[in-house]
């Protein structure tokens, strides 16, 4: 048995094949910690050495002999993910000069990607020299392609290309190897359920074990809780303490282990974090409140917006990412500001259905869809109806907000950010207490919401007794604000198609955004002289604003007559 010394850092997967190299699977049986190695190694390249499509059959590469023809073809090792590429590497190489992982055979690799359906998958047989022994299918999780992640989100509305292909992966690796293991981290974990819970019964009882490692569940359209009961007795699930991806649509499987990591939240989902305790997975007992928190508000928030409309969204934000040839993650991320907003313009500012879809995720994360019910009310009001679909009704109230500003004091401002602070907590503490009551004061089940209260709180008293925290936050806020003010100059810039107002537009833009970045930072002193100065702005802005719907009004009337 491997022992860590008192205080040491806590191991990891790539610790454990370090320490069990020598022996071979039948001095140490295939556990829990070999499916997390091999779903890692999963998400290797292999097509660089072995091709798109690789039966091996007898002659099948070992794995040690696969990664040396990396070596001699001048080929690097990375990881088909958007995470840690070198603490991968080490992990590999560690696994090639192994025995234990270095002499399984890989006899069957398949990759296959296409934009146009939407379909990322790939899948990995590792087997053991001797033929007899039991061989594991790896489904490869989510690669840095675009495809591959709108595919992700598309298992909450449809049927995908990867499921339908991995059923019949599934299917044909039992017929070849005969006993099978199948599993795989993320996506390849709701690929591997999926595949084990839609084989037939000949196949099925070929089947010794599923895992999946962090990977989602399923929409009951897709795949019911039946079906999933059905290999629930062969099925292991592992989630880290931070773990958002593996409990949207959360399978409930009997065997849940919750591990330990070594990074940071969402990082957390990353397999070469996994902490190893005495050769074993390191028990972390619960689930990060917080997370749970996020998971259940994701949750409520997908199951809130009817099917149709979730794939509208899903298809605005990727096919918005993708726009122009854009395929990997990294493409879009090398496109900057210039990509976020193409995506903002997309999903927010071109259609009325998901700007309501995206303002339901905070409002079911922390209010459980109770601000949906006070923004409807406040939709119903005509007046407000009227003022969001007039050019001239939002000219006026800007004028009327820039004359505001010459005749408040100068330290309003600070009233009204202590103020909406105060109603805010005030609100969040209350729905708090309302959880607790009603569940007879079970913290552990409102633990996430309890903790935010406190915090919310903590966050108040400073604000209010620390000098100079309001006025901090009042900027970042007022900033924020003129930061948007300058955003909308410019989409509405883009749209004028006469050239002195759509300079004018551009030059408000660059004139909002220096004031918003100036408050920011702008000494306490200043205050004074800035509200003047942006009220002034408010006033020509509400002008030009008033003036432009009456040239409008003037111009339809025209052609009227």
């Amino acid at each position: 048995m491997v022992r860590q010394k008192a205080g040491a850092i806590m191991p990891n997967i790539t610790d454990y094949v370090r320490w069990y190299k020598d022996a071979g699977f039948d001095t140490k049986p295939f556990n829990d910690v070999d499916n997390i190695v091999l779903s890692q190694l999963s998400y290797i390249d292999f097509k660089a050495v072995l091709g798109d499509y690789y039966v091996g059959g007898e002659d099948s590469m070992t794995f040690t002999e696969c990664i040396a023809k990396f070596g001699q073809s001048g080929i690097p090792i990375e990881k088909q993910a958007p995470d840690d590429s070198v603490r991968f590497e080490k992990l590999v190489r560690a696994c090639a000069s192994s025995k234990r992982f270095g002499s399984l055979k890989i006899t069957r690799f398949t990759d296959m990607y296409s934009d146009d359906s939407t379909i990322q998958f790939c899948a990995t047989t590792f087997s053991p020299v001797d033929t007899e022994g039991t061989a594991y299918v790896a489904f490869r999780g989510t690669d840095s392609t675009i495809a591959g992640w709108k595919e992700d989100f598309m298992f909450s509305t449809t049927l995908t290309g990867a499921q339908s292909l991995a059923a019949v992966h599934l299917g044909a690796e039992i017929d070849r190897c005969g006993r099978v293991i199948t599993g795989g981290h993320s996506k390849g974990g709701h690929l591997a359920i999926y595949a084990a819970a839609t084989l037939d019964p000949d196949r099925f009882d070929k089947l010794v074990h599923v895992y999946t490692n962090d990977g989602p569940g399923f929409c009951e359209d897709i795949l019911s809780q039946g079906m999933i009961d059905k290999i629930d007795p062969i099925t292991t699930r592992i989630i880290p303490q931070f773990s958002i991806v593996g409990c949207q649509f959360e399978p409930h499987i009997t065997d849940c282990h919750v591990v330990k990591s070594d990074k940071l939240m969402l990082e957390q989902h990353e397999l070469c974090s996994w902490q190893i305790d005495h050769g074993e997975l390191s028990d972390a007992g619960a689930k990060d409140p917080i997370a749970k928190l996020i998971d259940d508000g994701i949750e409520r928030w997908l199951k809130s917006i009817p099917l149709e409309d979730r794939k509208k969204f899903i298809d605005a934000l990727f096919d918005s990412m993708s726009a122009d040839g854009t395929r990997t993650l990294q493409q879009f991320s090398d496109l900057g500001l210039i990509g976020w907003e193409r995506v903002f313009r997309s999903v927010i500012k071109d259609d009325a259905t998901i700007r309501e879809i995206v303002a339901a995720l905070p409002d079911q994360m922390l209010f459980q869809g109770e601000g949906k019910k006070i923004t409807s009310r406040l939709f119903r009001w005509k007046i407000f109806k009227q003022y969001m679909s007039s050019e001239l009704a939002k000219g006026l109230m800007t004028i009327l907000i820039g004359l505001l500003m010459f005749l408040i004091p100068e330290g309003f401002i600070f009233y009204v950010v202590g103020a909406a602070l105060v109603i805010i907590t005030t609100f969040f503490v209350s729905a708090t207490i309302r959880r607790l009551v009603k569940d007879k004061w079970n913290l552990n089940k409102h633990f996430a919401y309890a903790v935010l209260s406190i915090l919310l709180i903590a966050v108040s008293l400073i604000t209010f007794i620390k000098e100079g925290a309001l006025f901090v936050m009042a900027s970042a806020i007022f900033g924020t604000a003129l930061l948007a003010e300058a955003y909308n100059c410019l989409n509405r810039a883009k749209k004028d198609n006469w050239k002195f107002r759509k300079i004018f537009l551009i030059v408000m833009a660059a004139v909002w955004a220096h004031c918003g970045l100036f408050i920011l930072f702008a000494p306490e002193n200043t205050l004074k002289f800035y509200i003047l100065f942006v009220g002034t702005l408010a006033v020509i802005e509400g002008v030009s604003r008033a003036a432009l719907s009456f040239h409008k009004k003037n111009k339809t009337s025209a052609k009227a007559k």
